[in-house]
């Protein structure tokens, strides 16, 4: 069964606190750290607050925590700033991180994944060191030609990040394989296939978690699911027991809203979902 997790990135544009005082409110128990919300100096402290009253995290990309940049792998590596990013999340009993594949240069790509690789190799042990484990997105194709593009846009490049970085998992962004459209849904479903079984090999399965939203097939602009969103006919294909993050954006909505797309995203996947709460909503915690 898969265990459903809601993004903090979902409920942006508020503190850390209001934002967690929505979920929570919404009976939202597991959550994954990402940026959106405002960084206040009480951050940490209200995320120990609300896990010490059961909230679990996961965490993804540039966090907001008690530090807070961004970065691209395939450009640079302050090891300084990801050793005290891991020793971080290891202090929150944090085992799931996920990076970004990376901007890579469109003139001097070779150079610039042999950096990301390097990189990742970097913070990977740095994971492992403190026992947690590390994936990494799938990304998607720019809009028109740009100086810069992401890594693992592909089938073909994702096939390379398995083979090169055997210790690191996948996760795969269902709305940005919306956007690859030189790829059929058979070509996309088979990426799920590819991590669930490490392209055909005996390996354990590959796969970090998947992210869940929509968007118009233009830009990843985190939209509600629907039926028309392209995988909801193919939930069958999905692997079981992969957490699934849901990243669409409901900022601004009430609690009762909250809890309303959550349940419908419940219904969507059910009986293969688990519910992410374990109160129901609205029950006070003062």
């Amino acid at each position: 069964m898969n265990h459903l997790w809601i993004s903090l990135s979902t409920y942006g544009g508020v503190t850390t606190r209001t934002a967690l005082d929505v979920l929570w409110a919404a009976g939202i128990r597991q959550v994954e750290l990402a940026i959106g919300v405002k960084p206040t100096p009480d951050t940490t402290a209200v995320l120990q607050y609300y896990q010490q009253l059961g909230i679990q995290y996961r965490a993804h990309h540039a966090i907001v925590w008690q530090e807070h940049r961004s970065f691209n792998l395939a450009d640079s590596f302050d090891a300084t700033y990801f050793e005290r990013l891991t020793d971080w999340l290891a202090a929150m009993q944090i085992t799931a991180y996920s990076v970004h594949a990376g901007r890579i240069d469109t003139n001097n790509s070779d150079a610039h994944v042999e950096r990301f690789f390097k990189h990742l190799t970097q913070l990977a042990q740095l994971c492992r060191d403190r026992s947690i484990r590390l994936g990494v997105e799938t990304m998607y194709p720019t809009l028109h030609d740009h100086a810069q593009r992401y890594f693992m846009q592909n089938l073909a490049e994702i096939e390379q990040f398995f083979t090169v970085m055997p210790n690191v998992d996948l996760v795969i962004d269902l709305a940005h394989l919306h956007l690859w459209h030189n790829c059929s849904i058979p070509e996309k479903l088979q990426v799920l296939q590819s991590a669930n079984t490490a392209f055909g090999s005996a390996e354990a399965v590959r796969l970090l978690e998947l992210h869940i939203s929509d968007n118009d097939g233009i830009r990843d602009n985190h939209t509600q699911i629907s039926e028309a969103t392209w995988w909801v006919p193919h939930i069958a294909h999905f692997p079981i027991d992969i957490p699934i993050v849901l990243e669409s954006r409901m900022n601004g909505q009430t609690v009762e809203q909250v809890h309303q797309q959550v349940q419908r995203i419940q219904s969507i996947f059910t009986p293969t979902i688990s519910a992410p709460t374990s109160i129901t909503m609205g029950e006070r915690h003062d």
